[in-house]
């Protein structure tokens, strides 16, 4: 399969040319550039979060946070490819509890922008920090700013997708739908992961457009509640007709799955029974209590919000035996033993699978609530 230049032989790619397509496959779109900013804000301890878009994302995208902020000895490497303080050896992924572990996010974010700017202190260097500027591999370009901050990270992103023309122009001629999707999972981290993370955090996220004044989008404020979120996002009477979301129950293993975890585990991490805990909220089964679409439904698995599929269209299903006119309004949040999913899918972290996958939706159909006030916990062993 000769090439387009030279003498058609098969030669590797620049290292260049692989960062930039291996990035373009981390860094999507506007929505996963700023989830993957918010989840290090998160990583690091924080408790208060404001995600900045200047003319919805095009011109910047700036995250500030007041977290543990980065170490002298981690300004090397903050961006460069694979470099993460969340992993040892590969076994570590299926006992990851944080939100960032792949070490690519920074790094592909140098490569599809016109740059990357990082404003940091620890505790024992504020109220000075450091301004750290990279280059579009990664490396580290300049730190010898300094700058007023308190201790926490601010990260700056340039013109999204600028070296990338195509990708630059199709964000461009979609911004407002793009924008909005970015809002959509950002509504997500200000749901669980903000009601449940470093004891509560105070997320705010504003728009600037050019010469135009600053317009809050979202705000909470910080209460360790998901029902102080619900309300901080869409006001009190979006808890009308919603009741709470507390279900146990266990799911059996397939065989197949038990067969590969014993083949692949060095400790005793396998079990032929799978406990499993879903919390949050959910419209009542009652008429009228439920929404004309299924615009307001989030998943989390552990806290982390994910594309949840089967486990959706199961929650849909059982509600329309009920109330067949109207969609439920649900947050859910799936909490099981890590080895019980596979989240190192896909490289926005948003694909998860679930082992015994089938049995986890049928345990999950019997155990969905029909009652207003409810606590639910069985055993499916079959």
């Amino acid at each position: 399969m000769p090439g387009s230049g030279g003498d058609g032989s098969i030669r590797a790619i620049d290292t260049h040319t692989v960062h930039r397509i291996t990035s373009g496959q981390v860094v999507i779109d506007l929505q996963s550039a700023v989830k993957e900013l918010v989840e290090n804000s998160l990583d690091a301890g924080a408790t208060a979060i404001e995600v900045r878009f200047q003319n919805y994302g095009l011109r910047s995208i700036e995250v500030v946070d007041n977290g543990v902020g980065i170490a002298p000895r981690d300004h090397e490497g903050i961006a460069l490819k694979h470099y993460t303080s969340k992993l040892s050896s590969f076994e570590d992924v299926s006992r990851i509890h944080t939100f960032g572990f792949r070490g690519e996010a920074l790094s592909s974010l140098c490569a599809l922008s016109d740059g990357l700017t990082i404003a940091t202190a620890t505790a024992s260097e504020a109220p000075m920090g450091t301004v750290l500027e990279v280059d579009g591999n990664g490396r580290l370009k300049s730190k010898k700013a300094k700058v007023a901050r308190q201790r926490g990270t601010t990260v700056t992103v340039a013109n999204l997708f600028r070296p990338l023309p195509v990708r630059r122009k199709e964000l461009e001629r979609n911004i407002k739908r793009e924008f909005q999707k970015a809002l959509s999972i950002l509504h997500a981290y200000a749901l669980v992961p903000c009601s449940k993370e470093n004891k509560g955090v105070r997320l705010t996220v504003t728009n600037q457009m050019e010469n135009g004044r600053k317009v809050v989008q979202l705000k909470t404020d910080g209460t360790p509640s998901l029902r102080a979120s619900v309300t901080a996002l869409w006001g009190t009477r979006a808890l009308d007709n919603v009741t709470d979301l507390d279900l146990s129950f266990h799911v059996e293993t397939e065989k197949s799955v038990l067969r590969r975890q014993k083949q692949a585990s060095t400790d005793s991490e396998t079990s032929p029974i799978t406990p499993v805990r879903v919390q949050g909220l959910m419209s009542k089964f009652t008429l009228g209590a439920g929404r004309t679409t299924n615009d307001r439904q989030y998943f989390f698995i552990n806290g982390r919000p994910y594309n949840a599929g089967k486990v959706q269209k199961a929650f849909n299903e059982v509600y329309r035996t009920f109330n067949i006119s109207q969609a439920p309004f649900v947050i859910a949040d799936l909490v099981l033993p890590t080895h019980a999913c596979d989240i190192n899918v896909s490289p926005d972290k948003r694909t998860i699978f679930l082992h015994s996958e089938n049995n986890f939706v049928l345990a999950l159909k019997v155990g969905i609530p029909r009652e207003s006030v409810f606590v639910c916990a069985f055993d499916l062993r079959g």
